[in-house]
């Protein structure tokens, strides 16, 4: 009797199909499997436990293509909670890398969103009643910045104007609401212009033409000309968030991480100063020096080498150093020469000394011309080995271009080619 494939067990069956793989919010694309419309493409659906393909394709446009997947599902979690679109850039999710001691650096995300936003969330709550605000005040010891009330007690003078030419000293909001029991209350928070404004180091050019900080601060960013607008919303922000703490709690208002931002740009600006002197240093020193030439042997026979005071051989000098120290016009010709290495003329080479020192390099003083040329040597060493290897190693060794060729046109780019 012929057994049919009807007949065989189920465990020898060869077309018996695959269980099928449990459904989880990784894997889930049913949400993308209904969409009907273009504009549905990127929507965040009520049913909707993760992102889809498509929408993880594009929150690779507002940072978090490296985001890790916990991160993710903690954004989708908000998101879905406030009503905020990340894709028409309501919300967003911002990595901040702080320093741990001892240990690597630790990235951290915070969800944060415009003042529109607040106003967003709290409007859906449908226990907003009413904002008051923002308002604005001067300085502590300004006595037109105080009131007497009618008992007798000094309270602070809010305007909701500033006209003033300074900053206001603080900005103060008023959010009037339900609580959850039902009554009726104000929330209320200030903001000190001091702790929110983003500030940045002043920072000048030193004889080398290197950057170095002054101890000052700054303002940066939009706070020099919209210092009051910021404030402001700082001031509001912190209202919606104390009016609605459950669903406000862990964002912030952009200006609110002002200078958590700034904080970002030093740190990264200061790693970059110390990789760029750290390969300055490197570059500045001296190698085997390598000078093509003809060998002149002394009348001893060494080389030109001379026993010093202990008996052992003792290395000739060099030429520049034969030569004495240089003049005031070797110094101006070698700074010529130092440019047209470079590809560039004297101004601009020397536009950072000029406006640091106030005067021209016709007017500098030897010592001074010898602190601008030790500032652009490691420069010009850098731009020489790309096409003069041995004028390179000899800048390196502390030699001078023009006592090998005065003429400063000779030490270019261009001349090297043609030669």
């Amino acid at each position: 009797m012929t057994t049919t494939q009807q007949d065989k067990p189920a465990a020898v069956r060869q077309d018996a199909p695959a269980p099928p793989e449990p459904i989880t919010p990784l894997n889930d694309n049913r949400a993308e499997m209904a969409i009907q419309t273009a504009d549905q493409v990127l929507e965040i659906t009520a049913d909707q436990r993760f992102w889809t393909k498509a929408q993880r394709s594009a929150l690779a446009s507002i940072g978090l293509a490296n985001a890790p997947t916990h991160e993710q599902v903690a954004f989708f979690h908000i998101c879905k909670s406030t009503g905020l679109d990340p894709f028409r850039h309501e919300i967003y999710y911002i990595g901040r890398t702080r320093k741990v001691y001892n240990k690597p650096d630790e990235l951290i995300y915070t969800a944060q969103t415009g003042i529109d936003g607040f106003r967003h969330i709290g409007q859906r709550t449908k226990r907003f009643i009413r904002r008051q605000g923002p308002f604005w005040t001067g300085p502590e010891d300004d006595p037109k910045w105080w009131v007497e009330g009618e008992d007798g007690i000094n309270r602070r003078r809010w305007v909701d104007v500033w006209l003033g030419e300074e900053h206001p000293a603080a900005a103060m909001c008023r959010i009037e609401h339900y609580s959850i029991a039902g009554d009726r209350t104000v929330s209320q928070a200030v903001a000190l212009f001091k702790e929110f404004a983003v500030t940045k180091d002043e920072w000048t050019r030193d004889a080398y033409g290197e950057g170095q900080r002054t101890g000052n601060k700054i303002l940066s960013g939009l706070w020099p000309r919209m210092g009051t607008h910021m404030i402001g919303k700082v001031a509001e922000a912190q209202a919606w968030r104390i009016a609605f703490p459950r669903e406000l709690t862990g964002i912030y208002e952009h200006d609110e991480m002002g200078r958590a931002d700034a904080e970002q740009r030093e740190l990264a600006r200061d790693e970059g100063t110390a990789r760029r002197r750290a390969a300055r240093s490197e570059a500045s020193q001296p190698g085997p020096v390598v000078i093509r030439g003809t060998v002149v042997e002394s009348a001893t026979g060494d080389g030109g080498a001379e026993p010093g005071p202990d008996g052992n051989q003792q290395p000739s000098p060099s030429p520049d150093d034969t030569a004495g120290p240089p003049t005031l016009e070797e110094l101006r010709a070698e700074v010529r020469a130092y440019a047209a290495a470079l590809g560039r003329n004297v101004t601009q080479v020397t536009r950072r000394w000029r406006e640091s020192n106030g005067k021209n390099t016709t007017e500098a003083t030897p010592e001074e011309l010898s602190q601008l040329l030790d500032g652009l040597r490691d420069h010009v060493v850098a731009a020489l080995r790309a096409y003069n290897e041995d004028a390179a190693q000899y800048l390196a060794a502390g030699g001078m271009l023009v006592r090998q060729n005065p003429d400063h046109r000779a030490w270019g780019r261009s001349a090297a080619d043609r030669a």
